[in-house]
């Protein structure tokens, strides 16, 4: 394996420790109250998805299995994009509200509706890169410029509702709410750079995508900030 996958590797490894020990310390913080919940939820998600991507890299000798573990991945960097969304209605409905099915079970139509083409369109092995030692997966490009558009949507419309209640409120809520909103902002800023890398080629993707872990990391200690306040 060169060492530019090497490093990607072990980048992400690093990444889903950091987010897997966040999110034990923010479901901690306040067990019962579903804001830390679905905080912890995405990060958890995020940690194992990053896990996964890790593992299935490094398999060389068989390829069988890669796919499996690809398709499992995306579906948890898909829930984080859900959790992430339903924390802002947390925030913004009472908590009996926001998990009934008028929210949650949208929510979770919507995390179907993003995961099922992976199992129409199944993910293929690039043969040509794999005998070269190379683990590089092709995904049907309407599929994924669907899948990306909704997570970026959610996303996005996250960040502009942490604004506006931000705006609404006062205190130490407020600024445990800024703190939400700048580690979101870095964490978006993050996963479109860690897009862009899909555009590029060879050793400068790799690069790229070890820059947007760094920085994924970097909002995920913001939003550990706002729940420490």
């Amino acid at each position: 394996m060169d060492l530019f996958n090497l490093t990607k590797i072990i980048i992400s490894l690093i990444t889903a420790a950091i987010a897997l020990i966040i999110g034990f310390r923010v479901y901690f913080l306040n067990k019962d109250d579903w804001l830390n919940r679905w905080f912890a939820l995405f990060f958890a998600s995020s940690s194992l998805g990053f896990l996964l991507y890790s593992i299935y890299h490094t398999i060389l000798n068989n390829a069988q299995i890669i796919i499996p573990i690809m398709i499992i991945s995306h579906l948890f960097f898909n829930f984080n994009s859900i959790s992430l969304t339903m924390t802002v209605i947390v925030l913004e409905r009472f908590t009996k509200v926001a998990m009934s099915f008028k929210y949650l079970g949208r929510i979770l139509i919507l995390f179907i509706i993003m995961s099922i083409g992976y199992f129409i369109w199944i993910p293929q092995l690039d043969s040509e890169s794999y005998e070269l030692g190379i683990v590089n997966t092709k995904t049907s490009l309407g599929l994924s410029i669907f899948v990306n558009a909704i997570r970026i949507a959610l996303l996005i419309y996250v960040v502009c509702k942490y604004i506006i209640i931000s705006q609404k409120i006062e205190g130490e809520t407020k600024n445990r709410v800024n703190w939400f909103t700048r580690g979101v902002i870095i964490v978006i800023i993050g996963l479109l750079i860690n897009l862009s890398a899909n555009f590029l080629g060879s050793w400068l993707e790799i690069i790229i995508e070890v820059l947007a872990l760094i920085v994924i990391n970097v909002g995920s200690f913001f939003i550990l900030k706002g729940f420490l306040i």
